[in-house]
């Protein structure tokens, strides 16, 4: 049975920094591998069997993509207030799905405060479009939202 020393951890982070820090350096990346190898291993104590490469979208013959992140911001008592404009809601973030600009969509939970939306290959221009048109949004349910880039590292 293996046991963690902190030369193994040490090794281990360093690693990952050097990845994340390849991935930082390259703006838009596909993991090749497994990256998880190098959790796994500082976990249990073990040697990654690979170190996971990452690469270019370019280079992996892909296609560059960016992400968008978009909170909305919801009122006290969300819970109570969202019932007549749910359906519209989600419907415009169905659409949004099927047409490939939304990745993924949901509220937070404990207290549900928030919805995040995940977009993919969209101008700000877009989401804020997005925001305007959303149902929650005009009927004042939203009175603030925000919108970051976000740079994924793994599963893009």
């Amino acid at each position: 049975r293996s046991t963690i020393d902190d030369r193994s951890i040490d090794r281990s982070r360093a690693r990952m920094a050097a990845l994340t820090t390849r991935a930082q350096t390259t703006t838009t990346t596909t993991t090749v591998g497994s990256a998880s190898r190098l959790t796994r291993a500082v976990r249990t104590g073990g040697r990654p069997r690979r170190c996971a490469r990452v690469m270019t979208n370019a280079a992996a013959g892909g296609a560059a993509n960016s992400y968008l992140l978009l909170t909305l911001h919801y009122v006290d008592g969300m819970m109570e207030k969202r019932g007549p404009h749910r359906e519209a809601h989600l419907a415009g973030a169905q659409r949004g799905y099927d047409d490939g600009t939304i990745v993924m969509a949901g509220a937070l939970l404990d207290p549900v405060d928030a919805g995040v939306f995940v977009f993919k290959n969209v101008d700000e221009a877009h989401v804020k479009a997005f925001v305007e048109a959303d149902a929650y949004y005009v009927a004042g349910l939203v009175p603030r939202y925000t919108i970051r880039p976000w740079m994924v590292v793994v599963g893009n």
